[in-house]
């Protein structure tokens, strides 16, 4: 009896067709998913880490009660130390020391009582001076050829000798600030509660820039070409140079809660959700990410991935910067959220949760010597 040879041949054009596919998916995944490795994990215990600081190879936490604590880059306490009341600042790494602003809680625990700028040796957590502030709610930290600038949101701008706590220059422009201030190299720019944007010279505190905006700010940055950058409360980001006019506008869902300039690029965060990234020439749509909920905390990654989080994950997204995919995961427990920008110092990216300081790496952790 004569049998035919097509189920044969079918079941090995079926074998290779499943080879082949598996190939081509393993490659894929290959290609576009990246192992993100959890180095180490530092108990915060009952109270919580607020912000995280690096210079490369030592990492500080902000905690509340005005606590700061130093670790090793592999996750080893170095030292500690308490000041009282709450720290109201950025912690800025200097060549000179740690810096940062304390704020004493009045009896009603809205207002401040008084604000003071602290210069810290970063080797012990010893205090090498301190300079009263005016009281601000919020103070932001940034260093200039060997001066410590605050910006505050009562409205003052102070530059400050960082070896000594001498004051070189102050201004005071308005009764307060909105957004956080950019810091774009030479100057500082800041936005007003009068609906003002202003650039300030980091040398001489003079104001050599100042435009007025339909809408209150929300976010500031720069584009690579100097452009200033700001995102509103309507949802419009737009870019600003002396003309009357923005050069170009690109329209959100939500207020905008974040600006940041990657190469060429921007990265901008609304609260409808999503996450944008532009071209900053023209303001052109790249791509858009929709998170589960509103973005809670975003990171730039070696200007190649954004890692990002939402209120409503316990964890974080990394993203190519090229097309907006997917590129890995950092997970954390069921009762876990992350509570400030993740940095990147070393290689390594250094994230805050409710519960821990963790070390992640995307090229392997570093070998323990």
């Amino acid at each position: 009896m004569h049998r035919t040879p097509f189920p044969k041949i079918l079941a090995l054009f079926l074998i290779c067709s499943f080879s082949l596919c598996s190939s081509l998916l393993g490659q894929k995944k290959a290609a576009v998913e990246v192992d993100v490795t959890k180095c180490w994990s530092y108990p915060l215990g009952d109270t919580a880490s607020e912000r995280i600081a690096s210079d490369g190879s030592s990492v500080f936490l902000a905690m509340g009660g005005a606590k700061v604590e130093a670790l090793s880059v592999d996750g080893k306490k170095i030292w500690s130390s308490e000041f009282g009341g709450a720290i109201s600042s950025n912690i800025l790494v200097a060549d000179s020391g740690l810096f940062l602003v304390t704020s004493t809680i009045s009896s009603d625990a809205v207002k401040t009582g008084g604000s003071i700028l602290r210069s810290i040796s970063k080797e012990t957590g010893i205090t090498t001076w301190t300079l009263k502030l005016p009281d601000a709610e919020r103070h932001f930290l940034d260093s200039f050829n060997g001066a410590v600038i605050v910006v505050s949101k009562n409205g003052a701008i102070v530059s400050i000798d960082a070896k000594n706590g001498n004051v070189k220059w102050k201004r005071e422009i308005t009764e307060g600030f909105v957004a956080k201030p950019a810091f774009t190299g030479a100057s500082v720019i800041v936005a007003t509660t009068g609906k003002q944007i202003f650039g300030v010279s980091l040398a001489t505190g003079e104001v050599d820039s100042m435009r007025k905006v339909p809408y209150v700010v929300t976010a500031l940055n720069a584009a690579a070409n100097g452009e200033t950058i700001e995102g509103d409360e309507r949802g419009n980001v737009s870019a600003l140079n002396g003309t009357d006019k923005p050069i170009w506008k690109f329209k959100t869902g939500g207020e905008i809660s974040s600006i940041f300039a990657v190469g060429d690029h921007l990265l901008v965060t609304s609260h409808d959700n999503f996450v944008y990234f532009l071209v900053g020439r023209n303001g052109g749509r790249v791509w858009k990410k929709r998170l589960a909920g509103r973005v809670a905390q975003i990171a730039n990654v070696m200007d190649r991935y954004a890692l990002i989080s939402s209120f409503e994950e316990h964890g974080a997204v990394l993203t190519f910067l090229s097309n907006g995919r997917v590129a890995g995961q950092i997970k954390l427990g069921e009762d876990e959220t992350f509570t400030s920008p993740p940095i990147v110092s070393n290689g390594l990216i250094f994230a805050l949760s409710n519960k821990t300081a963790n070390a992640y790496s995307l090229n392997g952790c570093p070998v323990k010597k």
